[in-house]
C-alpha cells in the first residue's frame, strides 16, 4: 500500500486535499466568512504543490492559520497546512531549511502568543484574538470561566505540534535515505550476480571451445593419415589397409564420445556418463600415432601417482595437441618422444619432435594458446619453440 502511495505522489496530495476540505466543512458549524473561507482555500490549494514546493505549502499555512486568529476564529482541521507542510520540507526539502522553517514557525507562533498574553492582561474588552486550550476533564462549556482559559495563546501545545510534525518529517526523510540505499545496494548486487554469471557462462564456452579444437583436430588428424596410409597400402598390402580402417573407426568413435561429452556439458545432449580422459590414457594415445606412422617414444620417469582431475585432463590435451602439432607441421618422417616427469611438487611434460617446423604455427588456430592458458590456470610454466637443432619442442609444468 505504502509503495502503491509513492509511486502516485500527486493522487496522495488531491486525496488528502479533500479529506482536509471535508473535515473543515463538518467542523465548521456556521459560515465563517468570505475571507475566512478564501483563506482556507488558499491553504487547500498549497497543499497540491507540497512535493514539489514543499515550503510554500509552510509559509501559506502559517500565514493563513494566523490570519484566521487574527479574524477572532478558532483553529480548525485547514489550519494543520502548516503542520503538513512543515512535515514535507524534512522529508523532501532541505534539512538545513526544515530546521530554520521549524525555528520561523515556533517564533511567529511564540509572538503571536506573547501579544494574545499581554493583550488579555491590560485590555478586559475587546478579547484579542487567541488559540483556547481547554480541559478535557473541565466541567461542560456552560460553566467554564475566565480562570480556565489559558492566557498564554496555547503556545506549547502549536510548539509541540510543530515540533512533532518536524520530527516524524526528519524520520521518514531518513526511512526513505535508508531505503533508497537498500534498493541501490539490492540494484548492484543483481547486477554483480548478472555480471558473474555472464563470466562464468563466457569462461564455460571458453574452456569447451577449446576442449572440442583438441577433440576435433587431433582426431581429424589421424583419420586423414591413416586414410592416406590405408589408400597407399590399398593393392599392395590389403591387410595394412584393414588395420588403418580399424584405426581410423576407433578414432572416430572416441572423438565422438568425447564430443557429445561436451555437449551434454552445454545442455545441447544427454549421453551417459563418461570418465574424463587422462594420463592413464595417454600410451594408448601414443599407439595411436604410431600406428598412424609416425614412430613415438613413450616414457615415463619418476613414481606415477594419482592426480587431479585439472591437472590430469590438462596433461593429456597438452600431449594431445602437441602431436597434433607434430602431424599438421613436422612433416614426414618426423618421430616424437613424450616424457612423463613425476617431481615431488609438480607434473612435467616434454614433447619433442625432430621434424621440420622451425617456428611456431601461425595461423589463427587455438593450439598453443590453449595449452598456455590451461597451464596458466593451474599456476605452472609453459613453454614452447624449435629446437636449436631441429624440430620444436613443448614443455609444461603443472603444479600439483
Amino acid at each position: 500500500m505504502l509503495a502503491v502511495l509513492r509511486r502516485h505522489p500527486k493522487a496522495v496530495d488531491i486525496g488528502l486535499t479533500v479529506l482536509i476540505g471535508l473535515s473543515t466543512v463538518v467542523a465548521s458549524d456556521d459560515p465563517e466568512g468570505a475571507a475566512w473561507w478564501l483563506t482556507s482555500l488558499l491553504a487547500l490549494a498549497s497543499l497540491l504543490v507540497r512535493h514539489r514546493n514543499p515550503e510554500i505549502t509552510f509559509a501559506v499555512g502559517v500565514v493563513v492559520s494566523l490570519l484566521h486568529l487574527a479574524m477572532g476564529n478558532d483553529l480548525l482541521p485547514v489550519d494543520v497546512v502548516a503542520l503538513i507542510g512543515l512535515f514535507s520540507v524534512a522529508a523532501w526539502g532541505s534539512r538545513r531549511l526544515s530546521l530554520v522553517l521549524l525555528a520561523a514557525g515556533l517564533l511567529v507562533f511564540g509572538a503571536w502568543a506573547f501579544y494574545a498574553s499581554e493583550a488579555n492582561s491590560h485590555t478586559p474588552a475587546p478579547v484579542p484574538p487567541r488559540i483556547i486550550v481547554i480541559d478535557p476533564w473541565a466541567p461542560p462549556a456552560d460553566d467554564i470561566d475566565a480562570d480556565q482559559v489559558q492566557d498564554w495563546g496555547g503556545f506549547p501545545g502549536v510548539g509541540l505540534s510543530l515540533t512533532v510534525a518536524w520530527l516524524a518529517g526528519l524520520n521518514t526523510r531518513q526511512r526513505r535515505i535508508r531505503l533508497s540505499v537498500l534498493e541501490q545496494r539490492a540494484t548492484d548486487l543483481e547486477r554483480e550476480r548478472d555480471t558473474q554469471a555472464a563470466l562464468a557462462v563466457a569462461a564455460e564456452r571458453g574452456r569447451i571451445s577449446r576442449e572440442l579444437h583438441d577433440v576435433v583436430a587431433h582426431a581429424l588428424s589421424v583419420v586423414v593419415l591413416q586414410a592416406q596410409g590405408a589408400q597407399a597400402e590399398l593393392d599392395r598390402r590389403p591387410e595394412r589397409s584393414r588395420e588403418a580402417l580399424d584405426a581410423i573407426v576407433d578414432t572416430g568413435r572416441t572423438a565422438l564420445s568425447e564430443i557429445r561429452r561436451l555437449l551434454g556439458a552445454l545442455g545441447q545432449d544427454a549421453p551417459e556418463w563418461e570418465p574424463r580422459p587422462g594420463a592413464e590414457r595417454l600410451p594408448r594415445l601414443a599407439a595411436d600415432i604410431r600406428s598412424a606412422g609416425t614412430p613415438v617414444e613413450f616414457r615415463v620417469e619418476g613414481e606415477p601417482r594419482p592426480l587431479s582431475s585439472t591437472v590430469d585432463l590438462a596433461a593429456y590435451r597438452i600431449v594431445q595437441e602437441s602431436l597434433t602439432n607434430v602431424l599438421k607441421h613436422a612433416g614426414s618422417g618426423a618421430s616424437v618422444t613424450i616424457v612423463m616427469r613425476y617431481e615431488p611438487d609438480a607434473l612435467e611434460i616434454e614433447v619433442t619432435d625432430d621434424g621440420n617446423a622451425a617456428e611456431p604455427p601461425s595461423g589463427t588456430g587455438q593450439g598453443l594458446e590453449g595449452m598456455r592458458e590451461r597451464v596458466s590456470v593451474l599456476g605452472g610454466v609453459f613453454e614452447a619453440g624449435p629446437r636449436p637443432e631441429r624440430g620444436f619442442v613443448v614443455r609444461a609444468t603443472l603444479p600439483t
